[in-house]
């Protein structure tokens, strides 16, 4: 991960790996003492330009890497859930390049640093981390060609439905305000109000202060198949 931000991160007890990945004895020893820290939402510990000094696993929570288009809005890549690594910084830290995106944490988020050397000598060696590298390369393609052809194919309304489906918790309800849906989607808060107002007086959702209720689920499911 990038050189830590001021007041960004804070640090917090060291969490084992190996609820993640089946490490070999020798490998858990090295890596008893790999740090772990904690993010707060919206908090930003990577900029495009750092440089990578290790490779993290989310833990718990979740990071998006985005960058920004031309406009000034945001274009998400792909986001980082536990148990995933970064295919960015995995880049960065074989090939010595600086970070080429933004990294935010979505929500309160717990990850374990790996320092590059160190990630470097398990990679030889350890399948659990060879599997972890290819599993966050190929995740990472996918999700890329995913968002093109959404970008590509889809309208903002289809692109919407589809954030909200995939946010739903299992009482339906999406914690997000318009500005973070914006955010994710690449457009200003007062287009997203627009689309969701009229979502609202179709009878699909139902809004509130932060939060948004699925209330016809199937209808936005179709809204993106048409």
């Amino acid at each position: 991960m990038a050189k830590q931000k001021s007041g960004d991160i804070s640090e917090q007890r060291v969490t084992p790996l190996s609820a993640f990945l089946d490490l070999s004895r020798e490998a858990q020893q090295l890596l008893r003492s790999v740090q772990t820290i904690q993010m707060a939402k919206n908090r930003i510990p990577v900029h495009k330009g750092d440089k990578v000094s290790g490779a993290y696993v989310v833990v718990k929570g979740c990071l998006r890497v985005f960058s920004y288009t031309p406009s000034g809005h945001e274009s998400t890549f792909y986001l980082i859930r536990p148990g995933e690594t970064c295919v960015f910084a995995i880049n960065c830290l074989f090939n010595q390049l600086l970070y080429p995106a933004w990294v935010v944490a979505e929500e309160e988020t717990e990850i374990c640093i790996i320092s590059g050397a160190l990630y470097k000598q398990l990679f030889q060696k350890e399948s659990a981390i060879q599997n972890l590298t290819i599993d966050a390369l190929s995740s990472a393609v996918f999700k890329l060609m995913t968002e093109v052809e959404h970008l590509q194919g889809w309208s903002l309304s289809q692109r919407l439905s589809n954030l909200l489906l995939h946010q739903a918790s299992d009482d339906n309800r999406v914690l997000m305000t318009q500005q973070e849906i914006a955010s994710r989607l690449g457009s200003s808060r007062e287009v997203i109000a627009r689309i969701l107002g009229e979502m609202v007086s179709a009878g699909l959702i139902a809004t509130g202060r932060g939060r948004i209720t699925l209330l016809q689920p199937s209808a936005l499911a179709r809204q993106i198949s048409c």
